[in-house]
């Protein structure tokens, strides 16, 4: 009978010993790598995208599809060169908290980057996207969390009005991440940027842990914007969620 005791507690030793740690890999995008232009903020404006002449309101104009990569995450970039202005992704090291208006659009509220970093990234209007490069091998993989803060010039405006009119009770600005993999929609997470609902009094000026792992493996994620002061044209309120220490786990 002892016999048998050693052996089977011998096979359990040596069946945990066999037994392996799953391999976990972490990719942050931090921005901090990314080459800074003087000006304090990169948009496009260098017109290292692809160029492609597209019409809009019946002219035809130059628009350069580029991007740029931090961590395993690709952002995506449309710079116009007929109107100096940029769609989806840009990255900034601009910290100026006070100026209004829109020549202060790539400022964040916070003062810095998130857990005092130098640099980090913004993303401009509805549809502004970035895409996930997991790297292969891994059997599981998961979009973790990114920080977010609001910029110098929507915070502003929601406080003292502008374009827009100043936030009351009732008000509210949120971006909502979409994750895709391919056409599939994986999940949807949303945050309040300014939240004056039901006797709240939020204006977020400074980053906050958002998680993401609502939208599972995706692969592309777009950001939409919604809130209450809108007008004829939709939205009053500057569509711009900033954004650092986008996390990215793959485990095996």
């Amino acid at each position: 009978m002892k016999k048998t005791f050693y052996w089977i507690a011998a096979l359990v030793v040596g069946l945990s010993a066999c037994t392996t740690e799953p391999e976990v890999k972490t990719h942050v995008a931090d921005f901090e790598g990314l080459p800074m232009p003087e000006v304090g903020y990169w948009n496009g404006s260098d017109l290292s995208g692809e160029l492609r002449q597209e019409e809009s309101w019946g002219s035809m104009i130059n628009n350069y599809y580029g991007g740029f990569t931090s961590g395993a995450v690709t952002f995506e970039n449309v710079y116009t060169s007929d109107w100096a202005s940029f769609k989806g992704a840009a990255y900034s090291s601009l910290t100026d908290s006070v100026t209004e208006g829109y020549m202060n659009q790539y400022s964040v509220m916070a003062g810095q980057g998130a857990l005092g970093s130098k640099q980090f990234a913004l993303l401009f209007d509805d549809g502004a996207s970035f895409r996930v490069n997991y790297e292969p091998g891994y059997d599981v993989q998961t979009l973790k969390s990114v920080m977010v803060c609001n910029g110098t010039y929507p915070y502003l405006e929601m406080r003292n009005g502008g374009y827009g009119k100043k936030f009351a009770e009732g008000d509210f600005f949120k971006v909502t991440f979409k994750g895709y993999k391919g056409e599939v929609l994986t999940g949807e997470v949303d945050y309040f940027l300014a939240d004056f609902r039901e006797g709240r009094r939020f204006l977020n000026n400074n980053w906050e842990y958002l998680d993401l792992t609502p939208l599972g493996d995706a692969e592309k994620v777009e950001v939409m914007f919604d809130g209450s002061d809108k007008g004829d044209y939709g939205l009053n309120t500057p569509r711009y969620v900033f954004v650092d220490n986008l996390v990215v786990e793959q485990v095996k």
